[in-house]
């Protein structure tokens, strides 16, 4: 009794501190917006044209995105999972590419590809194809269907996995037609995967900045997260505008937070054993496979890829795609102390560091605390609770929330306008994926390793670093590698939080594409996207030759 009482008044003081972190901020911005104003104000600000339009616009592009990725996920899970093609592991994770890219480079890219005059028009200068309604409504959907499908993709394909087809193979002993199959066998199976699937996305989508603020600037289709940050950055400043869009969103998220965690609390189908999944193997099969997956990677990858990489290389955009106006010397600029460039790597990868450490450290503690029996059932679900919140906060409200309660509640710190307010948002954002891969982690580890190791070893820290961090190694590692890619490409609370003077890689590439003067920002965007693949395959490389050496 006396350990277990020993363990839980640190980690109620822990989740004390949790709370205030993470929840206070959030109750700021609400006691902001219902008793910062007299409810026929509110109410009249409720209806203003802007904050409609901005509604409509977030909601429209939610549901336009929900479609389009189930039309590009739908055929191919099942390629993956019923096709030849599944056999190629290589395959699965270049699918998965268009997720490490930032969504605003991705949108950067097919802006500077199809616009008039546009690597399109230089390349194909006779060509009769028009693409005016790509810059659309239609367009930004696209867009957001090629980055976010990757989520939605590994949602349905462990879906379809762990389908037992033997029920599909019973329907056709009986001669039932394959229509009624997919409507009466399949799809009711599949629905609680596809339910979780639209409310992740539909989620994702709503707390998009990037993409919105890029292209949908373009085409004046304004968003809740783009008219936050006008109100908040661009003169005149709106504040209350900006606190009731932060509050409309923030309660649209929790909902579908609410949602998606009723939904993966659903029981699984699961095979009663394991089983192999039936492959078509016919050749016409194989090659419509290939060619709609070539398709896809051109569109997702391709495009923007080769856009970005000859907008990096332009000497003047105006100069059109010419032998003389291409250059080198904007990856050079890379390389020289003085240029802005260059101080905007070194202060987006020392912060990225000092978030990525801070986060693992908090994340583990949290997930330890979740997992343990030392500690009251209550208090384990209420750090887990934590844990997971901050999936449901878009970052533009998290920095919104901030701001109010550090320069108001929490004035006298002075961290306001500091870059510690920015480092507490970065850790706070990213903290669900380490604590996601921590808890699976601990929840995986055989107790026998320490009991075996406390009759032989009296020393509890040759257990923790002979023992424990050698199997949790994996975890760490990707819980670091996650958490330094995902704060190197934050934008908005870059934007709204960073201290004056400084930049980042992200405040730099969007600032130079307001700028006109794109090719700095496009360079910046290749190193970063190299620097990317060359950390996480880096990290795979040493954690498979780890694996190996403990075989």
């Amino acid at each position: 009794m006396t350990k277990r009482r020993s363990w839980v008044v640190p980690a109620i003081v822990f989740a004390t501190v949790l709370t205030l972190i993470i929840v206070g901020p959030l109750a700021a911005l609400l006691s902001s917006t219902l008793f910062g104003s007299h409810l026929v104000e509110l109410g009249h600000r409720l209806t203003t044209p802007a904050i409609l339009t901005s509604l409509r616009h977030s909601l429209t592009l939610g549901v336009g995105t929900i479609i389009g990725t189930t039309l590009i996920t739908t055929p191919l899970a099942f390629i993956m999972t019923r096709t030849k093609l599944a056999q190629y592991s290589w395959l699965h994770w270049l699918l998965l590419v268009p997720f490490m890219t930032p969504p605003y480079i991705n949108a950067m890219g097919w802006i500077y590809f199809f616009q008039p005059h546009g690597l399109w028009a230089q390349v194909f200068p006779n060509s009769a194809l028009s693409f005016k309604g790509l810059f659309s409504p239609l367009g930004i959907i696209l867009i957001m269907s090629l980055h976010l499908y990757p989520f939605a993709y590994l949602l349905l394909r462990n879906a379809l996995a762990q389908f037992n087809q033997r029920w599909t193979q019973a329907a056709l002993v009986h001669a039932v037609s394959r229509w009624r199959i997919l409507t009466r066998v399949t799809l009711p199976i599949l629905l609680v995967p596809y339910l979780a699937m639209w409310v992740l996305v539909f989620t994702k989508t709503l707390a998009e900045f990037g993409t919105p603020a890029t292209f949908g600037r373009n085409i004046h289709f304004d968003v809740l997260t783009t008219t936050i940050q006008r109100d908040l950055s661009q003169w005149p400043l709106d504040f209350k505008g900006g606190v009731l869009a932060g509050t409309i969103l923030l309660s649209i998220a929790l909902c579908a937070w609410v949602v998606q965690q009723t939904l993966l609390k659903q029981p699984k189908i699961q095979m009663t054993h394991n089983q192999h999944s039936v492959i078509n193997r016919h050749w016409h099969v194989t090659l419509a496979a290939g060619l709609a997956i070539t398709v896809l990677l051109l569109a997702a990858i391709g495009i923007p890829a080769v856009s970005i990489v000859f907008q990096s290389l332009l000497k003047q955009r105006s100069a059109g795609l010419t032998s003389s106006n291409l250059t080198l010397e904007h990856y050079l600029a890379l390389l020289r102390f003085d240029s802005p460039a260059f101080q905007a790597l070194i202060n987006t990868f020392g912060m990225a560091i000092v978030i990525s450490f801070a986060n693992l450290v908090i994340g583990t503690l949290i997930s330890v605390a979740s997992t343990t029996k030392r500690l009251p059932r209550w208090l384990r679900k209420c750090l887990h609770l934590l844990g997971s919140l901050p999936l449901a906060i878009p970052n533009v409200v998290l920095a919104l929330s901030l701001m109010i309660f550090f320069s108001q509640l929490f004035a006298f710190t002075k961290l306001y306008g500091t870059i510690s307010v920015l480092l507490i948002a970065d850790v706070v954002l990213f903290l669900p994926t380490t604590v996601q891969y921590m808890t699976t982690a601990f929840q995986e580890f055989n107790d026998n390793y320490l009991n075996s190791a406390r009759i032989f070893e009296t020393s509890s820290s040759r257990i923790i670093f002979k023992i424990v961090v050698p199997i949790l190694m994996p975890a760490l590692v990707n819980s670091f590698a996650m958490s330094f890619i995902a704060t190197s490409r934050e934008l908005v609370v870059a934007l709204l939080l960073l201290p004056s003077g400084m930049t980042t890689i992200s405040s730099f590439i969007y600032q130079s594409f307001e700028q006109g003067e794109a090719s700095q920002g496009m360079a910046l965007a290749v190193m970063t996207v190299l620097i990317t693949f060359a950390s996480l395959s880096l990290s795979n490389q040493w954690l498979d030759k780890q694996l190996k050496l403990s075989h």
